[in-house]
């Protein structure tokens, strides 16, 4: 059972909408659909943004209801153990452009740059700016991943603590990142 302190969303929530996206948002299958976006380091309403369109239509275009969901939202992953890691991450969709982005307490941001003559040649270390990478290879940044999921599938990463400890060493952990799939 969750709890949801509305502060300044009171008389919003207070409202039949506000109780009916409270109940839509607090439905299993959508907190199922926050918290894999999450895991896939995506901001959170990514997950049920094409629900809520279909449930509540043009009523949550308005920025108060949009701000009350993000409100929302935290407060019931915060319950679920999730905390912030970035807020106003541009989102490409309808009816979000900006929302936060949510992580796990034990998880540990890489950076991953890719070998400019050689794509399947990674180096992942924990800085973005001034990165300790390979000499004699020019580097260009890849991506940013802090979630298992994603070190798994991308990077090929199944250890993030042993990873942890070989960037802290080294300064950088350098993987090949092989083709899944071959031509027919």
């Amino acid at each position: 059972m969750f709890i949801y302190n509305p502060e300044k969303f009171a008389s919003l929530y207070a409202s039949e909408l506000g109780q009916q996206i409270w109940t839509f948002l607090t439905l299993p299958e959508n907190v199922a659909r926050l918290e894999t976006a999450s895991e896939l380091s995506k901001p959170a309403v990514e997950g049920i943004e094409e629900q809520l369109l279909e449930a509540f239509r043009e009523d949550v275009l308005a920025d108060r209801v949009k701000q009350m969901i993000g409100h929302m939202v935290r407060q019931i992953l915060e319950q679920r153990g999730w905390v912030l890691d970035q807020g106003d991450v541009k989102v490409q969709s309808v009816p979000f452009m900006k929302a936060a982005r949510y992580r796990r307490p034990d998880w540990f941001t890489f950076h991953a740059f890719r070998n400019t003559s050689d794509p399947r040649d990674i180096a992942i270390t924990d800085r973005r700016q001034n990165a300790p990478l390979p000499v004699g290879v020019r580097w260009t940044y890849y991506a940013t991943f802090a979630s298992p999921i994603k070190a798994a599938v991308a990077f090929g990463v199944r250890d993030l603590g042993q990873l942890r400890q070989q960037v802290h060493a080294n300064g950088y952990q350098r993987v090949r990142v092989e083709r899944m799939l071959r031509r027919a």
